[in-house]
């Protein structure tokens, strides 16, 4: 092999050593932007979920005419309110519905609201669930991710499934949020517990 060859020779290998350092280099820098974008991603679903992000009321609670609604509109002042957080593909809504509809009768003096987890683009399997069961009481359409943001903010508690009951007493104080079943004995007798008087 010649001068000029050998020479030649080398500064391929220079040139080719020189790309392969370049494009190690911006490989490293791509993978170390995705996985900080990455990093940043999970951050910001985490803020959302906790409401750290945003505080105030999501958007999505609507009653069944579509009119925007709020948690606290539902909430009557002067007598107790029970929530049920339902959806209509939950086989435990289900199973467990006929309590509520139970207690309703049983507690005409208590505000009994269900919260369907169906969402707008769900409005006819929930109207479907509700009419199925003849529910009397009125109903508004929500999604987890809103629930679970409402839940956190008031009380500190994450969203756990459906059905949830959650219970206000007449001063529109959330006292307890309740996940699974409950019955119509069940919660007459946490209320009649909660209004009687401290010895």
């Amino acid at each position: 092999i010649g001068k000029k060859e050998v020479v030649g020779i080398r500064c391929i290998h220079t040139i080719s050593n020189y790309v392969n350092s370049r494009l190690t280099s911006v490989y490293q820098s791509i993978v170390k932007e995705i996985f900080m974008l990455r990093i940043i991603q999970v951050l910001i679903i985490a803020l959302f979920a906790h409401g750290a992000l945003f505080t105030m009321p999501a958007s999505a609670l609507s009653d069944m005419n579509d009119k925007p609604t709020t948690f606290d509109s539902l909430v009557s002042k002067g007598k107790w309110t029970v929530m049920e957080v339902w959806a209509s593909d939950c086989p435990m809504c289900r199973a467990s519905i006929h309590h509520t509809i139970d207690f309703q009768v049983s507690n005409p003096d208590v505000t009994v609201v269900g919260v369907s987890l169906d969402g707008a683009e769900g409005k006819a399997d929930a109207e479907k669930f509700i009419d199925e069961y003849g529910l009397t009481f009125p109903n508004v359409l929500s999604n987890p991710s809103e629930i679970d943001q409402y839940l956190y903010t008031t009380a500190k508690e994450s969203f756990i499934g459906t059905p949830t009951f959650i219970v206000y007493n007449p001063e529109g104080k959330l006292l307890a949020v309740q996940p699974g079943a409950v019955t119509e004995e069940e919660l007459s007798a946490f209320i009649k517990k909660q209004d009687k008087p401290a010895s």
